[in-house]
């Protein structure tokens, strides 16, 4: 099987899919949990935690490491506002 075969297969794989989204999202929850420590001790700000985030969605010119950063940002993102 060539790399680009297997690459593909795991694309297509449920559980794989699963597996990446399940680690996005335990790492957004993380991510977010020490932003929320750092904003009620005063170490950062609204702007500076979007500046962050924003800088996630940055393009590093591979789109599958860009999807991925896109994809986390959002999530801690979502996972800020449902904290308050």
């Amino acid at each position: 099987m060539s790399m680009r075969e297997f690459e593909q297969y795991l694309k297509a794989s449920d559980f794989f899919a699963d597996t990446m989204n399940a680690h996005r999202a335990a790492t957004a929850e993380v991510i977010a949990g020490f932003a929320t420590v750092l904003k009620r001790r005063g170490q950062m700000t609204d702007v500076e935690m979007n500046e962050l985030l924003r800088r996630l969605e940055d393009s590093t010119g591979r789109p599958s490491v860009d999807g991925s950063r896109r994809n986390l940002a959002a999530r801690i993102g979502d996972s800020l506002k449902g904290r308050g």
